[in-house]
């Protein structure tokens, strides 16, 4: 006669997988949706993305983190900008 003594164990391993991977998800959506302080910045001929991002990143702060978060915050592909536009920044300090 089989017997189904590891049903339950799988089960509840299972399950506890299902849980663990909806609560990873739900925090990956809400780091991507987190509110951040902005401003605008009327770029000038010979500003760089980058020059602009050290412009705004605190103290002790990574330039690069700030160059990602402009970028996702104006939807730019790359790092291309132009002398009139206007991007959102993170708003310093």
């Amino acid at each position: 006669m089989a017997t189904h003594t590891n049903t339950l164990p799988r089960a509840a391993v299972l399950l506890i997988a299902v849980v663990v991977f909806f609560l990873l998800l739900a925090a990956a959506v809400g780091a991507q949706n987190e509110v951040v302080p902005t401003a605008q910045h009327r770029i000038v001929a010979g500003e760089t993305l980058w020059g602009i991002a050290g412009e705004v990143t605190p103290d002790g702060g990574d330039v690069r983190v700030t160059v990602s978060e402009i970028r996702r915050l104006n939807q730019l592909a790359g790092s291309q900008i132009y002398p009139g536009d206007v991007l959102v920044v993170p708003a310093s300090g």
